[in-house]
């Protein structure tokens, strides 16, 4: 990777030399311009969802704990 990368690097300088010289001459020889894009209007996905409903809330219960003897040896 480090060799391909290296020889990219040589490349563009001897090209960038060669046009700071003078060696390369480029000349635009025709005008550029952008595609044409045509874009018409769309609709979004509907979607109907049926969801479970959730009730949240508090109440007081009574719940009996046991008891746990613990005995010295």
């Amino acid at each position: 990777m480090r060799i391909i990368g290296g020889l990219l690097i040589i490349i563009l300088l001897i090209l960038a030399g060669g046009i700071a010289t003078g060696f390369i001459d480029l000349q635009k020889t025709q005008d550029g311009r952008l595609p044409s894009v045509a874009v018409k209007e769309g609709a979004l996905p509907k979607y109907e969802a049926s969801v479970a409903k959730v009730e949240v809330g508090t109440r007081n219960e009574t719940v009996e704990v046991p008891t746990v003897a613990v005995k010295k040896p």
